[in-house]
């Protein structure tokens, strides 16, 4: 009787503590900018671009916000692709002191989709939109984020 109680108890505090618990999402962005690591947490969507109730294309945007923030947009009409060399992707640096730089060479990789994140990685050379003797170079790029979907409807 009493082994019957205790693995009741045992039994109702695991359903418990697994049901009450949400999975964690994953945030990982990294990357080095001019030799230095730099680690942020992540977001990542995918929009399913529709005209005319038709999907004429995915867009994919990994970005970070805070002081430096970094954001990446990926358009594929392929459907198939997972490899772009610039200028199929775009690139948006803005740094805390209010300097903003956008791609001018590099490679954004999807690596592939596990337990719902998104991974993959990227190199780039960034170019300051006001002084183009200004640039930077990130390097080592790599990310796992917890990937959400939406979809946006394309100018008829």
């Amino acid at each position: 009787m009493k082994g019957t109680i205790l693995f009741s108890v045992i039994v109702s505090i695991l359903l418990t503590s697994c049901g009450s618990h949400e999975v964690e999402r994953s945030h990982l962005l990294e990357y080095r900018i001019n030799g230095v690591y730099t680690s942020f947490g992540g977001l990542a969507v995918k929009y399913s671009a529709y005209k005319n109730d038709v999907l004429k294309r995915n867009i994919w945007n990994i970005y970070e916000t805070g002081s430096d923030a970094i954001s990446f947009w990926v358009p594929d009409s392929t459907f198939t692709k997972n490899s772009y060399t610039y200028p199929a992707f775009s690139v948006e640096y803005k740094t805390g002191g209010s300097k903003t730089y956008h791609a001018t060479e590099g490679e954004f990789r999807l690596l592939g989709l596990e337990m719902w994140d998104i991974i993959g990685d990227f190199h780039c050379k960034l170019k300051n939109v006001v002084n183009p003797d200004d640039s930077l170079m990130i390097t080592d790029g790599y990310f796992r984020i917890f990937l959400e979907y939406r979809d946006s409807l394309l100018a008829k």
